[in-house]
């Protein structure tokens, strides 16, 4: 299984469609919108890769109902560090559409170079690092995929 964690409707149907034209007779792909979601997938079934965002909520929004908790902006560090303590074969990768984050352990403007320095210190070699998502340019599919052909993911034709 690939899971997408993703809560930007128009970015997770941009990288949901990517893996569908690449991957989709060979590895089922599962969508969550927030950390509690990510963690109960990642708790009950195999996944194989995992491409997560940033910035997400707590729990899943109910369409036309408040609640879900406040996005954090640093919330998949969280998965990825539940990955990285409960997994032992999950590979992950950031994808962001943010260049700059405020960390809330030390306050300090980080960008996508310092955020992923940082995350490879703390978290395990499974970790394969942060990439920015632009909706307007397709190099973020590029490396995506290059990620996956890397690990020796098989991909449709």
């Amino acid at each position: 299984m690939i899971l997408v964690v993703e809560d930007d409707e128009p970015k997770q149907r941009s990288i949901v469609g990517m893996l569908m034209e690449h991957f989709q007779n060979h590895f089922e792909i599962k969508v969550t919108e927030s950390l509690s979601g990510a963690i109960e997938v990642l708790t009950g079934n195999e996944v194989v890769f995992a491409i997560v965002d940033m910035s997400l909520p707590t729990y899943d929004f109910v369409k036309d109902k408040r609640g879900g908790g406040t996005p954090q902006g640093y919330g998949g560090a969280d998965i990825l560090r539940f990955i990285d303590s409960e997994t032992e074969e999950t590979r992950t990768l950031v994808l962001t559409q943010y260049e700059e984050f405020v960390l809330s352990k030390d306050g300090q403007l980080r960008d996508t170079r310092s955020l992923e320095a940082m995350l490879r210190e703390e978290l395990d070699d499974r970790f394969l690092g942060v990439v920015h998502y632009d909706g307007q340019h397709g190099a973020w599919r590029k490396t995506l995929l290059q990620v996956l052909i890397d690990l020796g993911i098989e991909r449709d034709g």
